[in-house]
């Protein structure tokens, strides 16, 4: 038979009962009286026979003195065997949210010790000591609070200077024409911040997005033998073939155009690497290579893209083609020789 006293909650319980109580158990028993023991918080065990149905009464008898909070556990075996036993409870604080929250409870973690003090972690929220750890009579538990905040800053990224060389500038060697203005660029970096308690406590970039790309400034400026095309020849370079089959020396003359996206007579784009010929001398397609008959100017490779009056009149033999009029213009009329490479 199982009892629930009252203000107080009853679980199973085993008892261990000395030799020496054997007497006072059959002595109870003969009487029609109670074998009664009662354990105290610290373990200690008195044992007693008495009528008493009252267990506040009983504990009194025993010696034992209840605390407001302090669980007992009863429990009732065969042969008029009563076992009562005492577990204290014990009061804590914790501190959460700026206030101080005390409440009593007999064991157990700092987990049970929120629950009993109806606290509630949020997501990134913790504990000291820890949540898994024991509570005691002189544990103080702080909950912190934590929250993050995402901001937004700006950097900027610096734009370098490039140079492209070539040999168009062969009269007038110190001249440079900017290409393209630089600009620098901008990124956008993400950082989140850690708040504890609603004070600061640490920073962290979690992203970055480049909103504008940087510029870099483009400085054309003369170089020896710097070809004006970047078109390679059959050796993967812009180096002067070293067999070709055929070559023809005439005057070469420059053209740019205004259209954007210009095409030549056979239906190639226009730019640097294509010139204007004669197609009943060179068809159009072939690849060529120009430079100056004293070496001061090489064209570098082009292709055979376009023609012109002046070249089906055999005026001149080929127009080499720039992507503006002023490096046109630069060119001049002077002596070339066209090697025929493929």
């Amino acid at each position: 038979m199982r009892r629930k006293l009252p203000a107080l909650l009853a679980r199973p319980a085993a008892v261990l009962i000395a030799a020496s109580g054997l007497t006072l158990v059959v002595l109870a028993a003969s009487q029609g009286l109670r074998t009664v023991y009662v354990t105290d918080a610290s373990g200690s065990t008195v044992a007693f026979v008495s009528h008493e149905q009252d267990n506040d009464k009983l504990l009194q008898k025993a010696g034992i003195q209840i605390s407001e909070g302090d669980i007992c556990y009863y429990t009732a075996y065969p042969n008029q065997i009563e076992n009562i036993s005492l577990q204290n409870t014990f009061s804590f604080v914790l501190q959460a949210d700026g206030e101080s929250h005390t409440a009593k409870m007999s064991g157990g973690n700092v987990q049970d010790a929120l629950d009993k003090a109806g606290i509630t972690l949020g997501e990134h929220d913790y504990t000291e000591p820890s949540l898994n750890a024991p509570v005691t009579e002189d544990t103080p538990i702080i909950v912190h609070r934590v929250s993050y905040q995402d901001t937004v800053t700006t950097e900027s990224i610096p734009f370098e200077t490039e140079y492209q060389y070539t040999s168009l500038f062969y009269r007038n060697k110190r001249r440079q024409v900017t290409v393209v203005e630089g600009h620098e660029g901008t990124n956008e970096l993400t950082w989140r911040e850690r708040w504890v308690d609603g004070e600061f406590e640490s920073s962290q970039m979690i992203a970055i997005q480049t909103t504008v790309q940087p510029q870099n400034t483009i400085i054309k400026a003369y170089a020896a033998g710097a070809p004006v095309s970047s078109l390679t020849g059959p050796d993967g370079t812009t180096n002067k073939p070293a067999s070709y089959r055929a070559v023809y020396t005439g005057r070469a003359t420059g053209y740019s155009s205004r259209r954007t996206n210009p095409r030549g007579a056979s239906g190639r784009r226009l730019g640097y690497g294509t010139c204007a010929v004669n197609p009943a001398l060179i068809p159009y397609g072939t690849l060529l290579y120009i430079e100056s008959t004293n070496g001061q100017f090489v064209y570098g490779y082009a292709i055979a893209a376009d023609t012109g009056g002046a070249l089906m009149s055999g005026s001149g033999l080929v127009d080499l083609y720039y992507e503006s009029f002023s490096e046109a213009l630069l060119n001049a009329v002077q002596q070339v020789n066209v090697y025929v490479v493929g």
